[in-house]
């Protein structure tokens, strides 16, 4: 079980419970239609890239992973993430909006084939946000989650149905695609996360400055990076950097960019480009046996077992 040590923990209200009718059969039907689409194989992020779709039959825990700046619904199902400092537990009916790339953990909640887990997602893109936040009256907003959990609204449902529907006609994606994703992102800016979108999207907020390196740091990763090198890149007081960053994201930067170098281990270790050794120098570390006992520590596993595992059920979930 993840997040067992956390002091900040957020559980979600039951939304499947506040559903209309209409929302509810929206809502089964697009169960179905993410089934159908899983099933024959439909190259769904190659025709709308950014769209993703998650059908799970079994039990997950994953330690290691990256959010993205993105829009999301539960369709089915229970999620428990860890995010920095702070836990979240939240299930059908939930809308989740992602305002900056973080580093994540999570476990899929009693799934079993007769109840799967799924979920539909959207990748947004911050200069769509950037150019709608321009085009509304300013605002200060003290809202600060960069992971906010409320109840999506019909408009939002139909949208993603309207995607899942294209799927069907790609000849069809070029032209009308666009229209359903600019509405996608004007959703969620509209939602109460918009308030926290807004905060790091709007022009002269303080949260692009923490965007920026958020950025910066996944950029630059492998390097050696002083708190007050990425508070030049801010322009602000190394303190006071250390101190909005965290306000943001939980995580301090130095803990950001660790979780970041192992995630990218991680996956270097995944795509079988090399051992624990080489993955270690690879993402910055100058001791593999540091490397090893951070990732121990982070994710309860060895990077070598964690990496075996995953390619394993990688390969199982193939197969199915």
């Amino acid at each position: 079980m993840i997040g067992s040590n956390t002091a900040w923990v957020y559980e979600a209200p039951d939304f499947e419970s506040k559903e209309s009718e209409y929302e509810k059969a929206l809502r089964l039907g697009l169960i179905e239609s993410v089934r159908r689409i899983k099933a024959e194989g439909v190259p769904f992020g190659e025709l709308i890239p950014g769209f993703n779709l998650s059908y799970v039959e079994t039990a997950q825990l994953v330690p290691n992973c990256f959010y993205v700046l993105s829009v999301a619904l539960i369709l089915q199902g229970t999620k428990h993430l860890l995010v920095g400092g702070r836990s979240y537990r939240y299930g059908t009916g939930s809308m989740i909006v992602t305002s900056v790339d973080m580093p994540t953990s999570y476990e899929l909640v009693d799934v079993r084939p007769s109840h799967p887990f799924v979920s539909l997602s959207f990748r947004l893109n911050p200069a769509v946000i950037a150019e709608l936040v321009s085009e509304q009256p300013a605002s200060e907003s003290a809202v600060r989650d960069v992971f906010h959990i409320e109840r999506p609204g019909r408009d939002l449902l139909e949208d993603f149905e309207r995607l899942l529907r294209l799927l069907r006609t790609p000849e069809q994606i070029k032209l009308r695609a666009p229209m359903v994703i600019r509405d996608i992102h004007c959703l969620a800016l509209a939602s109460d996360s918009g308030r926290c979108l807004r905060a790091l999207y709007a022009p002269g907020a303080l949260g692009q400055r923490i965007r920026k390196v958020i950025r910066w740091l996944r950029e630059n990763f492998r390097e050696t990076v002083t708190i007050e090198k990425m508070a030049e890149v801010a322009n602000m007081a190394p303190t006071t950097l250390h101190r909005h960053f965290k306000e943001f994201t939980s995580l301090s930067p130095v803990q950001y960019q660790k979780r970041l170098r192992l995630y990218e281990a991680q996956q270097f270790l995944l795509r079988g480009e090399g051992d624990v050794n080489s993955a270690a120098y690879a993402v910055g570390y100058k001791s593999p046996q540091q490397f090893s006992r951070d990732y121990r520590r982070f994710f309860g596993v060895s990077p070598g077992k964690d990496a075996r595992e995953q390619r394993e059920r990688l390969f199982h979930d193939a197969k199915l």
